[in-house]
């Protein structure tokens, strides 16, 4: 009894043998157009395949998926197109001629694929099948990826422009730019695949914060300063003048500078008060000069007063320092609007 029933099992096994995903019926019920990209290849061979030639068919099959996600992205092109325009402010023409050539790697994310040869009529068959929640993640997994990137770019260029090294924080910019221009490619997938709302709000945020940081950068004022007696003034100053209303970046050196700042400055003097205060005083000599010009002009300081409980004088000295400093950005500011 046994062997009869493996004997009459055998057929069964070899009608199941043969893949239900290659018959249309079965394909369109299970992977519905609503949730699922897919795509269907086969060919005739001849003799028995070998691994190479199932990567084909199914490279086919992946290749006939990507080609129904282009058409819908040409087709809506013009109108995705119109919408950044707008919303933007500028022109952005997008080459999609480009977009079909990369569009096979975009669209690989988590898919599936399938092959299957029957001996019988010597067909191969390929199939391939990415769910759009899938791709809807990945698209804008990529978006976020670039925005992270640009916004990262122009912190460090902010950064760098501080320090002095103006063309290391337009090289930064540049970068950023660059990262938001691939932004509109991964947006036009992301829009055939899901309702989502569209990244152009956030888009417009970033570049306009990149816009007036390059303005700045191209068309501030250069300033080098040559300090002495304070690292905190030293590290601080070219930020505290920035705070105080000047649109200027720190120079590299005096050549490239609109402005040669000078300053010499000395810790007067600190008292101890009856209550553990302690009180130090803090002065600064300051000249300016223009290198065009080559006239000198000398910016007097008010003395500035630092205080610290407990009778700490070091803490009480970083504070008249830090009141000197927003002292001289004020006094070199006015005399630079001038």
């Amino acid at each position: 009894m046994p062997l009869l029933i493996l004997l009459l099992a055998l057929p069964v096994l070899a009608q199941n043998a043969f893949p239900q995903w290659v018959e249309e019926s079965w394909r369109t019920a299970r992977y519905p157009n609503s949730e699922w990209y897919t795509g269907f290849a086969r060919d005739n061979i001849k003799g028995q395949p070998n691994s190479e030639t199932y990567q084909a068919i199914e490279k086919d099959a992946q290749n006939k998926l990507s080609e129904s996600i282009q058409v819908k992205i040409q087709s809506s092109t013009a109108v995705q197109t119109s919408s950044r325009q707008n919303s933007l402010g500028e022109s952005i023409n997008t080459d999609y001629k480009q977009t079909t050539k990369t569009q096979t790697n975009a669209v690989l994310a988590k898919v599936d694929s399938k092959s299957y040869f029957d001996k019988k009529t010597s067909y191969i068959y390929g199939f391939a099948a990415v769910r759009k929640k899938d791709l809807a993640e990945f698209y804008t997994a990529k978006i976020n990826g670039l925005f992270s990137f640009a916004e990262n770019e122009f912190s460090i260029a902010s950064q760098l422009a501080e320090s002095g090294k103006r063309k290391n924080a337009l090289d930064k910019i540049k970068a950023a730019e660059d990262s938001l221009s691939k932004v509109g490619y991964w947006e036009d997938l992301l829009n055939v695949v899901t309702s989502a709302a569209a990244y152009s709000k956030r888009s417009v945020e970033i570049r306009q914060k990149i816009n007036t940081a390059k303005i700045a950068f191209e068309n501030g004022t250069a300033i080098y300063l040559d300090i002495s007696g304070s690292e905190y003034l030293a590290e601080k100053l070219g930020a505290v003048m920035q705070e105080k209303g000047c649109n200027c970046f720190i120079a590299e050196n005096a050549d490239e500078a609109n402005y040669t700042i000078t300053v010499n400055a000395k810790l007067n003097r600190c008292n101890q008060a009856d209550f553990g205060e302690v009180y130090c005083f803090a002065n600064a000599n300051v000249s300016m000069r223009n290198p065009k010009t080559k006239k000198n002009i000398s910016v007097e300081i008010p003395e500035a007063k630092g205080a610290w409980v407990n009778g700490n004088s070091e803490k009480a000295t970083e504070e008249s320092f830090k009141e000197l400093a927003a002292n001289i950005a004020q006094k070199l500011v006015k005399e630079m609007e001038k």
